[in-house]
């Protein structure tokens, strides 16, 4: 699966399904908490008949909250929810921010898994 595909799935429950790829769209409700993620990379495995259709991903996730504890706890749910539906096979670790622009805390997870993509014919 995707994995924009498979974080929606696990972790839109989490925040009334306000997740969203790369930025909160201006139409979309951006009350907090509220999560955005992003594929900082992936590396596609291959064979000598070409690619498997299998990469690994490594994303980002960053999950906005007004109150500092409750973010924190939420960083700590996200994870957990991870972990019992990926497998999860890298946590690289948290992040903590305070955007104050927004006036939000930010909390920014760094994981990696694998994610099947469609091959090429």
């Amino acid at each position: 699966m995707i994995a924009g595909e498979t974080l929606f799935g696990a972790l839109s429950p989490l925040v009334g399904d306000r997740i969203y790829p790369l930025i909160v769209p201006e139409h979309a409700p951006n009350t907090p908490p509220y999560i955005v993620y992003q594929v900082i990379s992936s590396q596609s495995q291959n064979t000598l008949d070409g690619p498997t259709g299998h990469e690994w991903a490594r994303v980002q996730i960053d999950i906005y909250h007004d109150s500092y504890d409750e973010g924190v706890q939420l960083s700590h749910d996200v994870v957990k929810t991870l972990n019992d539906s990926l497998q999860l096979k890298i946590y690289d670790g948290t992040q903590q921010m305070y955007e104050k622009d927004s006036k939000l805390f930010r909390q920014s997870i760094d994981i990696e898994f694998w994610q099947t993509t469609p091959t090429t014919p």
